[in-house]
């Protein structure tokens, strides 16, 4: 091989040795980029999170080894500030990685928009986000009964609503309890977990007719995660219900082979249900029928027949009239052939 020959493969190598380095010497490193601005809204006694996606340049992947979150500046009182991770590890080929920032409100923080700033470290670069934490008022809700005040007649039912009024920061399910419903007064809460989404229960309260006719007062209770519970009072008025039997005339005379009429009055206390009449303890020759049988109004008509050969003499049998599982009687006497 000529001195020149052996000049020129030299002169190659080089070149190509030179061009590896340019390569090498101008290949983008790793870098990585995070948002510009960062927002996070967390109501006092709540914990928030955020995610932060660190990606790099175009064309570059992330760089090789650990990224470490700090936040520089003194968070505000009661707050505190954490990354999950704290530390990435990163082996220089991903595109993207991720972090959790972390935000604890206790009860001692206080309303208001506070900046920070979020800090990435690593790989000889740092990056810095501005963080805008809003700290909103605390979940909270309040209980309305409408209406605060009903009357119930004894054997009868009413219905009441229960309004969960949330402000805007309680997400939770709310759960209605009853307390002081007295012996025999059944109360249902449909639903009994108010959920996020509605804003009342309605109750349904049953008095049975033996319920002594006063004034009760329940208390509606409302149980939410992390929130002292929350009362309000229901004021439920019981009626008495009640009626009784006039029978007009209440001694008739009749012939054999006759009929007469007799008027059952209702005298009424706050009773809206049908009477329903039957006779009892007819002497034979006798028949007794009610015009109407049973009645939503005050009066019913009575038609007393003696068979032809009813025996004369003088003779009792009872009324009964039955509503609201009360049961009342009148007598009327007969006199037959009298």
């Amino acid at each position: 091989m000529s001195k020149t020959t052996k000049i020129g493969i030299g002169v190659v190598v080089l070149a190509v040795i030179g061009i590896v380095v340019g390569i090498l010497l101008t290949r983008p490193k790793g870098d990585f980029t995070m948002p510009a601005t960062l927002n996070l809204a967390v109501p006092i006694s709540k914990t928030g999170t955020l995610e932060i996606t660190l990606t790099p340049p175009q064309g570059q992947s992330l760089p090789k080894g650990d990224i470490t979150f700090s936040v520089k500046g003194t968070p505000p009182t009661g707050v505190k500030i954490s990354f999950n991770p704290s530390k990435l590890t990163l082996k220089g080929d991903e595109k993207s990685a991720k972090a959790i920032i972390v935000a604890e409100v206790g009860t001692a923080a206080k309303t208001g928009k506070y900046t920070l700033t979020v800090v990435a470290s690593g790989a000889g670069k740092t990056k810095e986000s501005t963080l805008t934490l809003t700290v909103q008022e605390a979940p909270d809700y309040s209980l309305e009964v409408s209406p605060a005040t009903v009357t119930v007649r004894q054997g009868a039912t009413a219905t009441v609503t229960v309004n969960v009024k949330r402000n805007e920061t309680m997400k939770d399910p709310v759960d209605i309890v009853v307390e002081g419903a007295p012996a025999g007064m059944k109360v249902k809460v449909d639903p009994a977990k108010v959920p996020a989404d509605k804003a009342s229960a309605t109750l349904r309260i049953e008095v049975p007719a033996t319920l002594e006719a006063k004034d009760y007062t329940l208390t509606i209770r409302g149980k939410a995660p992390g929130i002292a519970d929350k009362t309000a009072s229901l004021k439920v008025t019981v009626q008495s219900v009640d009626f009784s039997l006039k029978a007009e005339p209440s001694v008739v005379t009749i012939q054999p082979g006759a009929s007469v009429a007799v008027t059952i009055s209702i005298i009424r206390t706050n009773l809206a249900e049908a009477v329903t009449f039957v006779a009892k303890d007819v002497p034979a020759g006798i028949s007794v029928t009610f015009t109407p049988p049973s009645t939503t109004g005050n009066e019913t008509k009575v038609t007393i027949s003696a068979a032809a050969d009813a025996a004369p003499g003088s003779y009792k049998f009872t009324v009964e009239g039955t509503a609201a599982g009360k049961t009342k009687t009148v007598t009327i006497s007969v006199n037959v052939g009298g």
